[in-house]
């Protein structure tokens, strides 16, 4: 192919029109449902349209409908507009005539923000080093993520997670599709980061996705558990008080016009009822009993090949989090004394640690500041918020999958932002991994220069590799119950592997680190 040529590819659907660059077709705007619009509104996906002729898929289609700001435009630059009608995805492909691995990437943004064509996702430099990449947009939430009774699908009978929905009719849409792109669909790499990668943990267990995928890659999934995560019940009395707000029963919420629903929930976030009443939105994840039939934390670990992995200062995305002037991002404050300490760890055990004995904030806080004495109080609330939030749910699920036999390396994303930025935050291992570091919108705020650009080739080449032959990458040691070994990726001391060695996170969070038998 040469560059600014327009190949055309014949699929199930009809035929459709990308563009060639550098050695690279994409294809932007494919759709893999029938619109969630109208009478399909609050209701399963269903199989792509076909249409006759050549379709163009030279632009990327609309985002789901949100509002993106704060911190979420970190990683987002504007979006390509918004739309209710927005199950579409992009496919980028080395060679249609092939048969190359596929990476299927589902986007974060606590399934209320993002889309799959954002620069920091493009494919074009994983399909150069030989993997097919599928990025996917899906309902994002209310309209992903509404649960009731009253709402189930006269089809399907589901009542909740319409966005988990669409990425297995992603999924379903690679399988007979994605062959045409030069796709082996028996080789397919489910993988996504924050709620992405948490979807492709609820994608792992979820019946009828066995053949879907092969492999999963997850990066800083937030594993979490009720009161964070709700099931059913807790989820339909948040629908309930939405319906009753826009004056219709829960059953006729699909009739209500996507964008007025949309304005609804976002009004109800802000009202006193309820913030009070809910605390947070209670959309998807909703453990229903069929879709989602258990939390990670007590799922049945999958037989898949696993890649799996945290940041070294998650917490610093919502709390020190600022773009490439210095403007802070972040939407919260980090405690300024030991009282507030006290308090703010009371309140993050109280949501994230539902477990008998948890420990109490005096404890914590001492034996994190053994692990670290010259610790400022900032320092110390990084390293508790990101081990308790994320790093130990993730190494609980890594050990329980490797416990029951499966191949699982595990990673951790050490390259620290360069000033104003600082540390590891959420979300800055992403750019690296699909080699979108020098793009405008990121390369200010992950640094530029030969160290970086190394680091992006490696973890690139990582992720292609685990996507072709399910191991990363030479030298990266499985993560087994003998042997907790991580790979650490950094400009700053070079990549390699370490021993799992955070005896503050074991100490304080036991219901992480002992494994329960099935």
């Amino acid at each position: 192919m040469r560059d600014g040529e327009h190949p055309v590819i014949d699929t199930p659907q009809g035929k459709v029109r990308g563009r060639s660059d550098r050695g690279v077709a994409r294809f932007f705007g494919l759709p893999y449902s029938s619109p969630p619009t109208g009478a399909r509104r609050l209701r399963s996906p269903t199989a792509g349209p076909e249409w006759p002729g050549i379709r163009d898929a030279l632009a990327p289609a609309k985002a789901a409908l949100q509002q993106l700001g704060g911190n979420q435009t970190w990683l987002y630059e504007p979006l390509p507009g918004t739309s209710e009608d927005c199950l579409y995805l992009n496919v980028w492909t080395p060679d249609s005539r092939g048969a190359a691995p596929v990476l299927v990437w589902f986007h974060g943004g606590a399934t209320r923000n993002g889309h799959g064509a954002a620069a920091a996702f493009d494919g074009s430099s994983l399909a150069r080093l030989g993997v097919v990449v599928v990025t996917v947009n899906y309902r994002l939430g209310a309209l992903g993520g509404l649960a009731h009774r009253d709402l189930a699908d006269p089809d399907t009978l589901l009542c909740a997670n319409w966005g988990l929905q669409d990425k297995l009719a992603a999924l379903r849409w690679v399988q007979r599709c994605i062959g045409a792109f030069g796709g082996d669909r028996s080789n397919v790499t489910a993988a996504g980061q924050s709620s992405g990668g948490m979807n492709v943990a609820m994608l792992a267990h979820a019946p009828g996705v066995a053949g879907l995928c092969h492999r999963l890659a997850m990066q800083s999934p937030p594993l979490f558990r009720p009161p964070v995560f709700v099931d059913l019940d807790a989820a339909a009395e948040y629908t309930e008080l939405l319906a009753a707000r826009l004056g219709v029963a829960v059953r006729e919420l699909p009739s209500v016009d996507g964008a007025a629903l949309f304005e609804a929930e976002g009004a109800l976030l802000k009202a006193k009822d309820g913030i009070a009443r809910m605390g947070r939105p209670r959309t998807a994840p909703v453990r229903d009993g069929v879709l989602i039939p258990a939390w990670p934390y007590d799922a049945i670990p999958s037989p898949l090949p696993l890649l799996i992995g945290f940041t070294s200062d998650e917490a610093r995305f919502w709390y020190d989090l600022r773009d490439a002037d210095g403007a802070v991002l972040s939407p919260l404050l980090a405690p300024a004394d030991d009282p507030a300490l006290r308090v703010e760890v009371q309140k993050l055990v109280d949501l994230y640690y539902d477990f008998p004995a948890a420990p109490v904030p005096e404890t914590v806080i001492a034996r994190y500041r053994r692990a670290d004495p010259a610790a400022s109080i900032d320092t110390v609330w990084n390293a508790i918020y990101t081990d308790l939030v994320f790093a130990a749910p993730i190494l609980h699920y890594a050990r329980r999958h490797a416990a029951a036999g499966g191949q699982t390396f595990v990673y951790e994303f050490a390259h620290a932002l360069p000033a104003p930025g600082r540390g590891a935050p959420h979300a800055s291992d992403v750019p690296f991994v699909f080699g979108t570091v020098d793009h405008p919108h990121l390369a200010r705020k992950v640094g530029t220069g030969a160290p970086v650009r190394r680091l992006a080739a490696e973890m690139s080449a990582a992720w292609a590799s685990f996507a072709r032959q399910g191991e990363p990458a030479p030298g990266w040691v499985p993560f087994t119950p003998a042997r907790e070994a991580l790979m650490r990726f950094s400009t700053r001391d070079g990549s390699g592997m370490q021993p799992l060695a955070r005896p503050a996170l074991s100490d304080c969070w036991p219901a992480f680190g002992a494994l329960r038998s099935h």
